[in-house]
């Protein structure tokens, strides 16, 4: 795991961007969490963002990671529940989670209790967002 965190430690000084790939299922809380905790430890913040593929997928990262890491604090940032162009708004149940975490990562510019982790999906990554100036008000 430390060769993991010194490879991406030393692109993020190079200024590039780090991609993990080929994580095997079952390790990624771990390796999540384990960035999580190295990125507060040096930096003060972690606001680390993983981008699953599908729910049932961010479903179980969300289950390793309260098993493995219950010290993160985890933000789930979900997608709309209707298509774009549809005749149905999104519940407001949906409506209010997305709100809450944008608001939540827009007004902290650090998670100085605890490491914070964002879990998300490719659909809510594509879906866009108010700006930040406006939701932090």
């Amino acid at each position: 795991m430390k060769s993991i965190l010194k490879r991406v430690d030393e692109a993020l000084k190079r200024g590039r961007t780090p991609t993990l790939a080929s994580v095997p299922d079952s390790f990624t809380p771990l390796v999540l969490a384990d960035l999580a905790r190295a990125f507060a430890d040096r930096e003060g913040t972690a606001a680390l963002v993983y981008v699953a593929r599908d729910g049932q997928r961010l479903g179980l990262v969300e289950t390793g990671r309260a098993f493995a890491a219950p010290d993160i604090e985890v933000l789930q940032f979900p997608s709309w529940d209707c298509q774009p162009y549809d005749r149905v708004s999104p519940t407001s149940a949906i409506t209010a989670r997305r709100m809450t975490v944008l608001a939540r990562l827009a007004r902290t510019r650090s998670s100085e209790e605890r490491p914070r982790i964002v879990l998300t999906t490719a659909n809510a990554v594509a879906q866009r967002v108010p700006p930040r100036g406006r939701i932090a008000k």
